[in-house]
């Protein structure tokens, strides 16, 4: 009887001693994030946002609920500098990290564990740019652009215009649509008339306009 309260006294006390470990773990990788990154990007379990960000890209609820392993923090990172912060702090206290990009994840992975443990989420929703080299046919995608944001080259091309393919020239304070098929054509192909007899009837002045915004065209044979 007394080896086997012994035993059980030694259970306990290693028990404590683990918990007291990790709590003070999470405290220093907690510490090492705040010296290294922008508050405002830190959400832990005690922020008022905690909760709206870690579901912010949840595809299924049932990983919602109160029983599932939540991070002990996320990290909403703006530059590069801020993930190798993250990833410094957590193997210096470790904690293991999981990375929330701007793919799928229907099992929810990224941002849970399927046992309990400590971690934090690297969320990239923040990194996301897209960039379309024409010239040099290539891309850059950013990890935290998800598959609308890569579905359509055109908002690429919105959001990164390619001037060298050709500017808008204004003439009698309208876009010329001569001069704009230049690049108009080569970004919309066939589409490019069409689109320029929509906008002579919705904006016949040229209002809004930009290098290249597309021309009115007001007459068409």
């Amino acid at each position: 009887m007394a080896a086997s309260r012994a035993l059980v006294l030694i259970f306990g006390l290693c028990c404590c001693t683990s918990a007291l470990s990790s709590s003070a773990a999470s405290d220093d990788f907690l510490r090492c994030l705040t010296a290294n990154v922008p508050n405002q990007l830190l959400y832990t379990q005690n922020s008022p946002s905690f909760t709206s960000v870690l579901v912010s890209s949840l595809r299924n609820s049932k990983f919602s609920a109160p029983t599932t392993v939540r991070p002990l923090c996320i990290v909403t990172p703006t530059n590069a500098s801020h993930v190798q912060a993250a990833v410094l702090c957590g193997r210096r206290h470790g904690v293991r990290l999981r990375v929330r990009s701007g793919g799928h994840d229907y099992e929810g992975l990224s941002y849970r564990s399927e046992r309990p443990e400590m971690f934090a989420v690297v969320d990239l929703a923040n990194l996301r740019a897209v960039r379309v080299n024409h010239r040099a046919a290539t891309a850059w995608v950013d990890s935290g652009a998800t598959v609308g944001e890569l579905s359509n080259l055109r908002e690429a091309y919105f959001n990164y215009r390619d001037l060298y393919l050709g500017q808008n020239i204004v003439v009698g304070n309208v876009s010329s649509y001569e001069a704009g098929k230049v690049w108009g054509q080569k970004y919309f192909k066939d589409n490019y008339k069409r689109l320029a007899i929509a906008k002579g009837k919705i904006d016949p002045d040229d209002y809004f306009r930009n290098e290249q915004s597309i021309p009115p065209l007001l007459h068409t044979k």
